[in-house]
């Protein structure tokens, strides 16, 4: 445990014996995620790079274009749609 703890959290042993077995097994898997998620970025990062050196003329907006925040109003308009379909089917019971 003071191994692991060392090698993949870099952890001394005294933070080490003050977790958990469980806390331990918790931060370990926690730590392979976040390494998994910095080789998704690293290979997206090369798919970039490698997109813009082909490209004639490249743009930022041409391999990267930001999800647009918020609401819009036909995904309001579907959820009360549904909001009111709950309530008729709710409406045919007795409480």
């Amino acid at each position: 445990m003071i191994s692991d703890g060392w090698r993949y959290l870099r952890f001394k042993p005294p933070e080490m014996w003050a977790l958990t077995p469980r806390e331990h097994v918790l931060l370990n898997r926690a730590q392979q995620e976040r390494r998994y998620d910095e080789y998704e970025l690293a290979s997206v990062i090369a798919v970039m790079h490698e997109a813009a050196h082909r490209a004639k003329r490249p743009k930022a907006s041409d391999l990267f274009k930001r999800p647009a925040d918020g609401v819009t109003e036909d995904k309001i308009r579907k959820q009360a749609e549904k909001a009111k379909h709950a309530e008729e089917w709710l409406s045919q019971f007795k409480f």
